[in-house]
């Protein structure tokens, strides 16, 4: 068995809270990582009603942030040891009304006034297309850092991105590679990227640690790549070590920050984003002992960290957090108060976004939340006004296209956009049962990704093998819908395009499908303004069964 050595005792010490740092002064560097992802434009002060529905405490937002770096950088400068790197993993301006209906100008301003040291792309950054990315990566004081981003059909990288930056800090030379999920091609829509490829993140990151360390003669190399850590990090390691076995090359087929941290090696730091899932302590891989940092997103917080690097021997010998619980620091308002100058450099664009996003277009009765799955009230709500608005038999949605749960009360233009930012339309089919059998078997799995629907009845066993998981499956009158017989669906543009792992809608030919042009939540509007004071609740047309047997009318297996 190997010797444990003696920087992995000093990674565990850190990871206790023990970590080291008693080193004499000017052997140890003090670098402040601070980091953001997946902002998507909330740069605005907000109410944090994931915390408290009802009294939710106010964030800061960029002016927040603003204030907690400048007191970061302010202590730095008293010491020849510390710095701060400021870094973003993408995913920064689509979601919130600012940062939508800017296009990403508001992020263009505000990454230049905080003076990021480097941000890389995220898959959201393309949802308006390429002119949105290429713009913003002009535009600001620095390109976007990505180095995995393609013309189509060549490994050349694009002109808009470089792959590396290097930065010096505290006197050492410190460089940065950034890189994008490759997902990002089926998880846009196709004319959006047309012209430009992904390539798998891990080779990037080892083609330029080399020239980073050999040519440029860094003394530290970072990884900011917009892909994330798993929800749950015990399982994220066991389908992990389950997917080695099987033999998958995880250089060319990592599913997520963990798996690249894993087979990469001679990068100590990654920064990554992407899932959303806020570690407050790193994640340590026990092999390449590379450390990997998120946040939750959506400029609730910044992540903050104070790595500890040997100055003699250039190796990171521990981490401290900075505070108590870890290494987020939420952004709330009465903490940190916002700084003035950025709220200033922020207030044109927040006004112009809000203009008009107060016209009230309907009312709940009842919180509107993304809670409970295929029940939650968001999604039925969503779906019904999709089921209204095309007089379909089937609608269904990806409830990661549900961005915000709304408390009782008034509903706003500006609640609708929270809600359904991405700019989605409406499309129909008439499609197969066998095929509306095909989504549930897709989506009814423990691990599945998640779906929204109205319309029909479904009985599952989510611990069934695809092809065995859907036990019943009728309309609401409870007529079967089986096999051959075609029903018209409604759902959205993103979805046909095969995105969120429903790849077989890809294959139904254009011409079948009617693209009505009508946006989600122009959809949703019209129906709270018939139907207010709406209160969809819970009900029974998803219903879980264990070990039960598909009926009959369903025994024609189902594609897998």
């Amino acid at each position: 068995m190997r010797a444990v050595s003696a920087l992995a005792i000093l990674f565990i010490l850190a990871a206790t809270g023990l970590a080291v740092s008693d080193a004499s002064a000017g052997e140890t560097v003090r670098l402040h990582l601070i980091w953001t992802n997946d902002i998507h434009g909330h740069v605005g002060n907000e109410e944090a009603r994931f915390m408290n529905p009802e009294f939710p405490p106010p964030l800061g937002g960029g002016a927040s942030a603003a204030a907690y770096v400048q007191k970061v950088r302010a202590a730095c400068e008293k010491d020849p040891d510390s710095d701060v790197l400021l870094l973003d993993a993408g995913d920064t301006w689509q979601g919130a009304p600012v940062g939508t209906l800017s296009a990403g100008r508001v992020m263009e301003a505000y990454f230049d006034a905080m003076q990021y040291d480097a941000v890389t792309v995220g898959n959201h950054e393309f949802d308006k297309g390429l002119d949105v990315p290429i713009r913003m990566s002009q535009a600001m004081r620095q390109k976007f850092v990505c180095a995995n981003i393609y013309k189509e059909g060549t490994e050349e990288m694009v002109d808009w991105t470089e792959p590396y930056r290097v930065v010096e800090k505290a006197g050492l030379r410190i460089g940065i590679v950034g890189a994008v999920t490759p997902s990002t091609k089926s998880m846009a829509f196709a004319e959006n990227v047309a012209g430009i490829d992904f390539g798998p993140i891990a080779p990037v990151l080892e083609k330029y640690r080399d020239i980073l360390l050999e040519r440029e003669h860094v003394d530290l190399v970072v990884a900011l790549i917009h892909e994330g850590l798993p929800y749950n990090p015990d399982e994220g390691w066991e389908d992990l070590v389950r997917r080695v076995k099987e033999g998958v090359d995880l250089r060319l087929h990592a599913r997520s920050a963990m798996e690249i941290a894993h087979v990469v090696h001679g990068i100590p730091i990654f920064v990554g984003g992407h899932t959303h899932r806020g570690y407050r302590k790193p994640w340590i891989d026990p092999v390449t002992q590379a450390m990997v940092f998120e946040t939750f997103g959506n400029g609730s917080s910044v992540g903050h960290v104070i790595i500890l690097i040997d100055r003699p021997t250039d190796q990171v010998v521990g981490y401290e957090s900075p505070r108590r619980d870890g290494t987020l620091v939420t952004l709330f308002e009465d903490e940190w108060w916002p700084d003035e100058k950025m709220a200033a450099e922020l207030e044109p664009y927040i006004h112009e976004a809000r203009a008009g996003l107060d016209e009230t277009v309907g009312r709940s009765a009842v919180e509107l939340s993304r809670r409970g799955g295929p029940l939650s009230r968001m999604g039925i709500l969503v779906t019904s006004a999709m089921l209204e608005a095309t007089g379909a038999d089937f609608a269904f949605s990806n409830t990661g296209g549900l961005r915000s749960d709304l408390p009782p009360g008034r509903i706003t233009l500006g609640d609708l956009i929270r809600v359904l930012p991405f700019g989605n339309a409406l499309a129909t089919v008439e499609m197969d049962g066998a095929m509306i059998r095909k989504i549930f078997e897709r989506k009814s799995g423990r691990r599945s990704s998640g779906i929204a629907f109205s319309g029909v009845k479904v009985v599952v066993d989510p611990d069934a093998p695809q092809g065995r998981r859907v036990l019943e499956l009728t309309l609401l009158d409870g007529t079967p819908i089986v096999p051959g017989r075609r029903y018209l669906v409604a759902t959205s543009d993103f979805l046909m395009e095969g995105n969120s792992g429903l790849d077989f809608l890809a294959e139904i030919p254009p011409d079948q499908v009617n693209y009505t042009g009508i946006l989600t939540r122009d959809a949703l509007a019209e129906y709270l303004r018939k139907h207010s004071p709406v209160a969809p609740h819970a009900d029974d047309r998803w219903r879980e069964k264990v070990g039960g047997t598909p009926a009959d009318y369903l025994q024609t297996p189902a594609v897998q």
